[in-house]
């Protein structure tokens, strides 16, 4: 009897590393006694507009994704063969001090202007990277707080698109941007890539908790492999050599979720959506 196949794709890269999502599927398929493969989609964070929706096609099982993109599925109520999996990672943060899912948006400036930044209305004028203008961390979360701070985009000089937290956190490194806001866990993967180990980089503050990263799975797939599937994540750190090897991403276990805990992320979208951060002056 030929072994069940399972089809992945993630949608997180290149701000993440490939590799975290390869291994994830080496676990499963250890765990499940199944083959796999992993397609790579880089120009978007969920399902590309206008092509055809894997789930919808059945041609992937598994997918990683933002959780904006998650939510836009969501509310298009594009849901009818794609279920969120309930389990999510837990990842190692100064702020996680009670090991919640989630992550945070690491908000970075070179350490140039650290003696004149200090906090983050120290920032008003600057040049600042961004991602994109859906991105949690990149963007929404940022326009949320400058709203609590009784501002708005303005309040930066310039605002630059970058295309990824990998090259956000490149230009402030390289001094194309003053500042920026990255995916504390693509930053801190990152870091050990940059000279000196990013000694270059300050992080001014963190903003959080996020929403944990969703993983959806194909609702046609047996209730029985789902369920296992789901357990053998929960399990992963009772054993030291695979809890080792995703300790290297900042993966401390993973946990339970649930479609309640992106509520607080539709929250900030919605409040973003009447503004943008993505404003130029000449």
């Amino acid at each position: 009897m030929d072994k069940k196949q399972l089809r992945f794709i993630t949608y997180m890269c290149p701000s993440h590393p490939v590799e975290l999502y390869e291994l994830i599927m080496h676990y499963l398929e250890e765990k499940l006694g199944c083959e796999a493969y992993l397609i790579y989609e880089s120009r978007s964070s969920g399902p590309l507009p206008g092509r055809i929706d894997p789930f919808t096609k059945d041609i992937v099982d598994i997918a990683f994704l933002s959780a904006e993109a998650y939510i836009e599925i969501i509310e298009k109520k594009r849901t009818d063969y794609a279920e969120l999996l309930p389990v999510a990672a837990v990842f190692k943060h100064p702020k996680n001090r009670i090991a919640k899912p989630g992550y945070y948006s690491d908000i970075i400036i070179h350490t140039d202007v650290k003696e004149h930044v200090k906090e983050f209305l120290d920032l008003r004028g600057c040049l600042w990277a961004y991602n994109n203008e859906n991105s949690l961390s990149g963007s929404t979360i940022i326009l949320k707080t400058l709203k609590d701070l009784g501002e708005n985009a303005t309040f930066f000089g310039n605002s630059l698109k970058s295309g990824s937290h990998l090259q956000t956190l490149r230009m402030v490194v390289n001094k194309q941007a003053q500042a920026g806001a990255v995916d504390a866990n693509s930053l801190q993967y990152q870091r050990q890539f940059l000279h000196d180990g990013g000694k270059d980089i300050y992080i001014l503050d963190s903003l959080g908790p996020l929403p944990p990263y969703p993983i959806l799975i194909n609702s046609r797939l047996d209730a029985k492999l789902k369920t296992k599937i789901t357990e053998a994540l929960l399990e992963m750190t009772k054993t030291g050599f695979w809890g080792e090897r995703f300790a290297k991403f900042g993966i401390q276990h993973f946990t339970h979720n649930s479609p309640d805990n992106y509520m607080f992320g539709k929250e900030i979208l919605d409040n973003a959506k009447k503004t943008g951060i993505g404003i130029r002056y000449y």
